[in-house]
């Protein structure tokens, strides 16, 4: 197991502090998949895995405001915590991946008409 540092709270001094932070998470999490899947017994191709987490970094990439990215960054680090120390349930780390594979229900009356719906 790698050594991983406790969670700290800290206020970044600048955008570009709260930039190496989350570059930091990011590597963190991608260097951790292999573990994260072996400990969850995932199904899944490690490059699913990986794109799922960049794409939750992708979500938040333009913030701009380094009070709001340090709370994203602790919010980041507690769920890497969680998924690391493994206190969460094998139905937790699946539901990320529930919203990618479930196609999007048509919200509009023509869409639904199209589809049969109506």
């Amino acid at each position: 197991m790698p050594l991983i540092q406790p969670l700290v709270t800290r206020s970044s001094s600048s955008l570009a502090d709260a930039r190496t932070r989350a570059i930091h998470l990011y590597r963190l999490w991608q260097k951790n998949v292999p573990q994260i899947m072996i400990d969850y017994h995932l199904c899944l191709p490690q490059s699913v895995v990986r794109s799922k987490i960049r794409e939750h970094f992708e979500k938040n990439r333009y913030v701009s405001d380094p009070r709001t990215i340090d709370v994203l960054l602790f919010k980041g680090r507690i769920e890497f915590d969680e998924t690391y120390n493994v206190w969460k349930q094998y139905s937790h780390v699946l539901r990320y991946f529930d919203v990618n594979e479930q196609d999007p229900q048509p919200t509009k009356f023509f869409d639904k008409f199209i589809e049969g719906r109506v």
